[in-house]
C-alpha cells in the first residue's frame, strides 16, 4: 500500500460518514494483500539441504576451532570438557594446530586426571572421559543416518606417538544411534585397546545380541602417522558396513565388509562421533597425564 492508502485505510475506521465506500475500500485492500502475501510464500524456495557436509580446519581464521565445528555441525556438536559445569573449564580442549602434511589439523586434547564425561558422575568402577564432536537432532540431515539410507563418512586422524591404550575401552570414531530404546551400545567404533597383551587398533561392532571385534594394525605401526578412514554404513535390520583405513604415506592398507543389524528397534537416527572416548576404570596408573589426536577434512554425506 502506498502512504496515501494506508491513510485512507485508517480513516475508514475513524469515520461513521461512508461506512458502505469504506467497507468496499477495507475488503478490497484486504483481499489484495492476501493473495500477494499467499503467492509470494507459494513460490519461495525453501532453503536446501546441503548434500554433503564437509568440516576442515582454517588455521589462518579469527574463528576458533569450536566456532568452525560448530559452523558446519550445529550449535551442540561439541562434548568438550570445558564446556560443563564442574568439569575441567580452564583448559580448551580442542584447538587448532599447524601440520606438515596436510597444512593444519584439529587437535583434541584429553587429560588423564582433569577430564570426565560432560556433565556425569560415573560411579566408581565406570569412569570414563570425553572429548568428541558429533552429528545430533538439530544437524544438518547429512549427519543423521536414517532406515534403508547409505552413510558415506570420510576423515584423516593422526594419532599421536606417545598415546597409550589400556585394556578398557578407547574410541575415536563411533556410529551411535539416538532414539527410545537399544541405543546403549553403538553400531561400531574405531579404537584403541589392548587386547590380551597385545596393543591394537581395531574395529568393533554390536548387535542387540552380542559384539565383535576385528584387528587392525598393531599399536605402534600405526601412530604418529595421518590415517585416511573411510566408512560406508547402509542402516537396516540386514544392513552391512565397509571399512578401510590407508596411510597417507601408503606403507597401511586394510579393509574389512560385515553384514550387519545396523538398525534396530527404537531408533531414530544414527550418527557420527569423532574425537576421544574412553574408560579410566582400574587403569589411569597405565595412562599419559595428557594425550591427544588430530583429526581433519571430514567428509559426511548420504544415499
Amino acid at each position: 500500500m502506498t502512504s496515501v492508502s494506508l491513510f485512507q485505510f485508517s480513516l475508514c475506521f475513524k469515520s461513521p460518514r461512508t461506512p458502505q465506500k469504506c467497507g468496499v475500500f477495507v475488503y478490497l485492500y484486504f483481499w489484495t494483500f492476501l493473495l500477494f502475501f499467499l503467492s509470494h510464500h507459494a513460490y519461495a524456495k525453501p532453503k536446501a539441504e546441503p548434500k554433503e557436509i564437509r568440516l576442515t580446519s582454517n588455521i589462518s581464521s579469527d574463528l576458533s576451532a569450536t566456532d568452525q565445528i560448530r559452523n558446519v555441525f550445529g550449535k551442540y556438536s561439541i562434548e568438550s570438557p570445558e564446556l560443563y559445569d564442574g568439569n575441567h573449564q580452564s583448559f580448551e580442549h580442542i584447538k587448532i594446530v599447524k601440520d606438515k602434511d596436510i597444512k593444519s589439523a584439529f587437535i583434541f586434547h584429553i587429560h588423564r586426571d582433569l577430564d570426565g564425561d560432560r556433565d556425569k558422575n560415573w560411579p566408581k568402577g565406570k569412569e570414563r572421559q570425553r572429548n568428541e564432536i558429533k552429528g545430533y537432532q538439530s544437524s544438518p540431515e547429512s549427519l543423521k543416518g536414517k532406515i534403508s539410507e547409505t552413510h558415506y563418512i570420510k576423515w584423516c586422524l593422526k594419532i599421536d606417538k606417545s598415546f597409550k591404550v589400556t585394556k578398557a575401552f578407547c574410541h575415536f570414531f563411533q556410529l551411535k544411534a539416538v532414539g527410545s530404546q537399544n541405543i546403549d551400545a553403538p553400531i561400531l567404533t574405531l579404537s584403541g585397546v589392548n587386547q590380551g597383551g597385545i596393543p591394537q587398533l581395531q574395529l568393533q561392532w554390536w548387535t542387540a545380541e552380542e559384539s565383535k571385534r576385528t584387528f587392525l594394525f598393531g599399536w605402534e605401526e600405526c601412530k604418529g602417522k595421518w590415517l585416511i578412514c573411510e566408512s560406508r554404513c547402509h542402516y537396516n535390520r540386514n544392513g552391512y558396513f565397509q571399512f578401510s583405513i590407508q596411510s597417507l604415506d601408503g606403507l597401511l592398507n586394510v579393509e574389512t565388509f560385515q553384514k550387519l543389524e545396523t538398525w534396530r528397534e527404537g531408533f531414530s537416527f544414527v550418527r557420527p562421533k569423532w574425537g576421544i572416548y574412553r574408560s579410566i576404570a582400574g587403569v589411569k596408573d597405565k595412562m599419559n597425564l595428557e594425550d591427544h589426536v588430530l583429526i581433519n577434512n571430514i567428509l559426511v554425506k548420504k544415499k
